[in-house]
């Protein structure tokens, strides 16, 4: 079981979506592809919140030396698909689907454009404990 990622990525309204939440979130999934030459492709939908999330994780990824190719507003099947034909380590797409505008989410597609497995989100959420308990600490 996981502790933020649900069945697609992680969902949740913005009133709970802190810049820190999404830093760690974005530290978690860079800290695996600290690795010279990485890139990674990012979209978002056409919620205004979009922006300020994706912009977090450009930041993320860029000051750990991974490339950032930012399509812009894409559907979610066209970013599943840009991750491989880009050859990308993996992609983010900025979406809630279906939910209302005071939702955002945060879906991660493997190399190949495919969901996570379920050891890639552990790996994924422990990193995340990880900078978030070093955030508290720093903050005593």
């Amino acid at each position: 079981m996981t502790k933020y990622f649900g069945t697609d990525g992680i969902r949740m309204k913005l009133t709970d979506m802190s810049e820190e939440f999404v830093v760690g979130v974005a530290q978690g999934v860079a800290a695996p592809l600290r690795v010279k030459g990485a890139s990674v492709v990012i979209g978002c939908d056409t919620r205004s919140s979009c922006r300020w999330i994706s912009d977090v994780f450009k930041d993320v990824f860029l000051k750990n030396g991974i490339k950032v190719i930012d399509v812009g507003i894409v559907p979610t099947a066209a970013l599943s698909f840009l991750v491989a034909d880009l050859s990308c380590a993996l992609g983010v797409m900025i979406t809630a689907s279906h939910n209302t505008a005071e939702w955002n989410g945060i879906k991660i597609f493997n190399s190949e454009g495919k969901k996570l497995m379920q050891g890639e989100i552990e790996g994924i959420e422990r990193e995340m404990d990880r900078v978030f308990s070093n955030h508290v600490r720093a903050k005593v």
